[in-house]
């Protein structure tokens, strides 16, 4: 992907195969496409969007029997206890990351009426407004998604080996989970 200005060109196998304007989420338009992970120049890590993980979900097994998908979406607040934030940094343990997410994952894909959980955060630095973490549970019905997406966020704030650090106009924290 190379940033052109107001717009972005992706291209396939050195052929160019979309331009998209800046101010549309490529991320989204891409996962339209069928484009499910990327990896794009200057951010660490695949790519996810909501739309990939929601027809990941869709397709595990037993979902023929599911009615009900709930998701949850973290994003960059521009304002932190009354700072301006420019930007977040985040940085992980690999090592252990993997594991924790697929732990976390299976724990709440045990609990009954759910058939499927993906778990997908970003790290490196985010500006306020981008997205950081989705959370997504599929079940038999609403009932049988509310409670464990809720769990599963709180379980990804608790468990994962990640650690975020705001960067202000006038300074920088690292920051640990505070109810936010």
């Amino acid at each position: 992907m190379l940033d052109r200005g107001d717009f972005f060109e992706v291209y396939e196998n050195e052929e160019l195969v979309l331009k998209v304007r800046k101010d549309f989420d490529v991320f989204e338009i891409l996962a339209d496409l069928g484009y499910d992970c990327a990896v794009f120049e200057g951010m660490e890590g695949e790519v996810e969007t909501v739309k990939s993980i929601v027809r990941k979900l869709k397709e595990v097994r037993g979902s023929e029997e599911c009615g009900a998908i709930a998701v949850f979406i973290g994003f960059v607040r521009g304002l932190s206890r009354g700072k301006r934030v420019l930007r977040l940094e985040y940085e992980r343990y690999d090592e252990m990351y993997e594991e924790k997410v697929r732990e976390i994952e299976e724990r709440i894909g045990s609990i009954d009426g759910v058939y499927g959980v993906k778990i997908y955060h970003r790290v490196g630095k985010i500006g306020p407004g981008e997205d950081i973490l989705y959370v997504a549970v599929i079940g038999r019905d609403r009932k049988s998604v509310f409670a464990p997406l809720i769990e599963c966020v709180e379980a990804v704030k608790r468990e994962l080996p990640i650690w975020k650090k705001e960067v202000y106009e006038n300074g920088e924290a690292w920051v640990h989970d505070q109810g936010n």
